[in-house]
């Protein structure tokens, strides 16, 4: 199980799914908000995501490339049977 850096599982409809395309590439915030946006979110929950991004990722996200999110992944799921997973640390 994926879970965010507040230990809530990741799921589409909370707004709180990355797509690893964004860590790869990178995305700013008004990008994460579009994406928020194009979905399904009740308005209450997508003000709540919304806030959730602004805190979690006040820059966007930062471009990591593939091979830093291959090695973030897999050196981390040896250690445990959940993930918690944030681009902040």
């Amino acid at each position: 199980m994926i879970r965010d850096a507040h230990g809530r599982k990741m799921s589409k409809s909370l707004g709180n799914v990355i797509d690893p395309i964004e860590v790869i590439n990178g995305i700013s915030l008004e990008g994460l908000h579009k994406r928020l946006e194009d979905g399904n979110l009740d308005p209450k929950e997508l003000a709540i995501a919304k806030e959730g991004q602004k805190k979690d990722f006040p820059n966007g996200i930062d471009e990591c490339g593939s091979d830093a999110l291959r090695f973030a992944l897999v050196s981390y799921t040896a250690q445990v049977s959940i993930l918690y997973y944030s681009l902040i640390d």
